[in-house]
């Protein structure tokens, strides 16, 4: 196979770029043939992935963060090549929630004999996302994530902004449709989830798969921010759902209205303000991944792989 690498310069505070002779030196013992390119923004991925299709590459590999993914997959679902994943970001979730490792040279090694899997893609405001949309106070604690200057990263990174969001966070009054069942209440959040992970390793929806058709959503109703700091650690296991304040439910179109223009995110990125509508079945994506995902991540059976 012909593949494209296609390194994030800024991903992880430039821990992509750092890391890059190594995975050269990584991958140059695949019996595939790579070519690097090193896009200096998201317009010149998205070119940079379509010129490949174009010539007659076989996959893109990304190398860096959840947000290279995230501003990735306009052109992968435009071109429906396949991609594989290298983290070398923060957070790193979409590795978690595909099986992946931390590993970057294992991971280097598991593309020579790869298993490619397909995998729902949904979207808010037709903005396409891989893993979860959320909007409330986790949406406030990316935001400050985002805009932190480096401090500490993955896990550690995210337990410091919340900190901070507390403080000043308060809850507000949404309305929802889920299919055909409407809900309204006062919350803290509001998580769409196609996958489980996110923040570093918070398994904010245990139980969903990223081929099901289906999305999961987890609905934190106002608690006191005692309790809702109570509640965080467990949130990294996934037990958070046995709260009698947190409803999990299931759906495939997820409507999130609000007085409020509370901004949304998408993978660790901004994707605009409420009001939301998140839907799935209309797009998938193609990904190289482990040739055994391990069970309860990502693929919720074999019976989806897609072998080329």
């Amino acid at each position: 196979m012909k593949i494209l690498v296609v390194t994030n310069p800024v991903a992880g505070g430039g821990k992509t770029l750092r890391l890059l002779p190594r995975i050269k030196r990584w991958l140059s013992g695949s019996v595939h043939e790579f070519f690097f390119v090193i896009p200096e923004s998201p317009a010149e991925m998205h070119s940079n992935i379509l010129n490949a299709s174009a010539q007659g590459i076989d996959a893109i590999l990304l190398s860096g963060g959840d947000g290279t993914v995230h501003h990735a997959l306009p052109a992968i679902v435009e071109t429906d090549i396949p991609f594989g994943f290298l983290p070398c970001g923060r957070g790193n979730d979409f590795a978690r929630n595909i099986g992946l490792t931390m590993d970057l040279k294992n991971n280097c090694s598991l593309l020579s004999d790869p298993s490619f899997h397909r995998l729902d893609l949904p979207s808010v405001n037709q903005v396409p996302f891989v893993s979860i949309a959320y909007v409330g106070f986790d949406a406030e604690v990316n935001h400050l994530a985002n805009h932190q200057k480096g401090y500490f990263d993955g896990t550690l990174g995210y337990i410091v902004c919340v900190l901070k969001a507390l403080r000043n966070f308060k809850p507000f009054n949404v309305e929802m449709t889920i299919d055909d069942e409407a809900w309204r209440g006062r919350v803290m959040m509001v998580s769409v989830a196609n996958a489980p992970f996110y923040g570093g390793g918070m398994k904010i929806a245990p139980d969903a798969k990223m081929n099901d058709g289906r999305l999961d959503v987890c609905i934190v109703k106002e608690i006191s921010k005692l309790e809702l700091l109570q509640q965080f650690p467990k949130v990294f296991k996934g037990t958070h759902v046995s709260h009698p304040r947190i409803m999990m439910k299931t759906g495939q179109r997820i409507k999130i209205l609000s007085e409020e223009q509370r901004e949304i995110f998408a993978d660790g990125e901004p994707a605009g303000t409420l009001p939301a509508e998140c839907t799935i079945g209309d797009q998938s994506v193609r990904i190289l991944s482990p040739a055994k995902p391990p069970p309860g991540r990502c693929m919720n059976s074999p019976a989806k792989q897609v072998k080329r």
